[in-house]
Parts: structure tokens; sequence; C-alpha cells
């Protein structure tokens, strides 16, 4: 099931998200005040303890129900199930407006290889508001495996959506992109931006999210992007060893993830961000939460 889905489309609603009609005056008048994400965007950042979690990961391993499981896909999961929780922060604004976006889509971005000349893609899996962590898993490495990380982007035959759309604006002149991309941002604006480019587009998704962990780095603040509809984008770096002592006086090993996550705040109030990043922690800590369906799911509350 997808966001709303069954919602019968009405007067001022786009193909990928309906208006948001029960804002009260301030929130309404967000939007119209700070008119781009730059003037927005509110920073936040955690550690979470992820000592459970990884042996968890080794557990689950072990066991062969998730042999590649990694911590990676392990915060997909967690911010698919805090978006099925808290659907406020799979919103987005555009023309002034606050919209409620009808899917889930995550974007990250696969390096093929890790040196100063490798060359990367992105991926935009879409996942159900039912997904469990197996489901998430198997949506990522379907995106991920047939990227052949040997081959340039312009010479790997199994391009996907993104790759097609990137090289074939790469190819033209610099002013005629320029002008393409205006067109771009102009009809977007109004809801009339094609479906696959906006299906191909990680600037139209519900999250992003950045592993700079992987190549040794903390976090950062990673900006939402004026292109298109993205509200959120997170990053997640090195771990941290600790020592601490518990009630008893015992020195006990904990392990910390470092994280970091920019994020609209026209789409909803700091509020409803606090309990998103309880919940995004609670299932990072706990991934075993995961492996069912959720036992409720929340639809965002969007009219008077």
């Amino acid at each position: 099931m997808r966001p709303l889905e069954g919602r019968i489309r009405r007067f001022g609603d786009r193909y990928d998200g309906f208006l948001v009609r029960n804002a009260d005056p301030m929130s309404s008048l967000i939007p119209i005040i700070m008119k781009t994400k730059s003037d927005s965007w509110v920073l936040m950042d955690d550690r979470v303890d992820i000592t459970h979690t990884q042996n968890f990961m080794r557990e689950m391993r072990k066991e062969g129900r998730l042999p590649n499981l990694s911590l990676y896909q392990i915060v997909f999961a967690a911010l698919v199930r805090t978006i099925v929780n808290v659907p406020e922060i799979n919103r987005f604004v555009q023309n002034g407006r606050v919209y409620a976006r009808n899917e889930i889509k995550g974007a990250m971005v696969v390096m093929k290889g890790i040196s100063k000349d490798s060359e990367r893609t992105v991926i935009t899996p879409r996942f159900e508001l039912e997904d469990t962590l197996y489901e998430i898993v198997d949506k990522i490495n379907e995106a991920i495996n047939p990227i052949d990380k040997t081959k340039k982007v312009m010479d790997d035959e199994n391009k996907n959506d993104f790759d097609i759309l990137e090289t074939a604006l790469y190819v033209i002149p610099v002013f005629i992109q320029k002008f393409v991309f205006e067109i771009i941002r102009w009809i977007d604006r109004y809801g009339f931006l094609p479906k696959s480019v906006n299906k191909a587009s990680p600037f139209h998704s519900s999250f992003f999210i950045t592993n700079m962990g992987s190549i040794g780095s903390m976090p950062v603040y990673h900006h939402i992007y004026e292109l298109g509809t993205l509200s959120c984008f997170g990053s997640i770096g090195t771990i941290d060893t600790e020592y601490e002592l518990n009630n008893k006086g015992e020195t006990k090993k904990h392990v910390y993830l470092n994280t970091k996550f920019v994020a609209d705040e026209r789409i909803t109030d700091g509020y409803i961000y606090s309990v998103a990043m309880r919940e995004f922690k609670k299932y990072v800590m706990k991934p075993e939460l995961l492996l069912d369906p959720p036992s409720k799911i929340v639809h965002d509350k969007i009219d008077k």
C-alpha cells in the first residue's frame, strides 16, 4: 500500500501529492514567508547506540536470514518505518503550498569504486507502507545489483532511469542544459513535470541518505536541493566505541553511530520532527522491530 492510496484527487492536488488543507494560519504562511529550502532548512544531529544493532546484524548474517545485511540498509528501513508512523515528514512544498507525498521513495548514491576518479550513480527504490526489513533490503539490492561497477556510467549497458536522464542532458550544450532546467523548475512548480522524470529523479524523493562512514568520514549536513521536492537529507558517518559505567559500577562497551539530518521546516513543526527522530532512533537501536509489518499504519491527516 502507498501513502493515501485510494484517495481521489481534488482541485489543488498534484499527481505526486495531495494538498494539505488543514494547516493552521502560521503553517499556511510559512511557505510564503520562506520561499526557498535554503531559507527554511533545520539541522538535526544525534548519536544512536548501535551496540545491540551490531549484534543483531551478526546474528542475521550467521543464520543466513539476511546474509549481507548492512547498517545502511537498517537506516533505510528505519526511515521507511518512521514515515509509516509519522507521515507528516513525507510532505513537500511547491509554489507556496504544502503537499502530502503519495509514495515512499528513498535515494542513495552508489559509488563505482573508491578512488578520486570513481564515478557514481543514484538509485531510487520505492517502498510500500507494509514493507519489512526483508522487503526493503531486497528492493535496495534489486536496484544496486544491475550496476556494473567496472564500467563508466556512459558505457554501462545497465543504466538505470537516472543514468539515462543524466547522460541525455550531459551531451547537450551548457546553454541548453540551463534552459532545460529552468523549464523543469517551472513546470514542476505547477505539478506538470513528466512522470518519467519524477520517477527517475532523486530530487523528488521522500529522503536521501549518504553513508559518509563508508569513506571514513564523519556525517555532514547536506543541503536538500532547491530543485525538486526532497524535504529530508540524512547522513551517517563513522562509529564511536566508548566504555561507560553502568548503575552497578561495571564497565560496558557501547558503540555509537553519528547521524545528521537537514529537513525543510515548512512541511511540519518541531514537535513532529522530534517525534520522528525518536522513532528513527528506536528502529535503528532495535531493528528486530522491522522484521514484522507495522501493527498500525498512520495516514497523513490533511483535511479540515
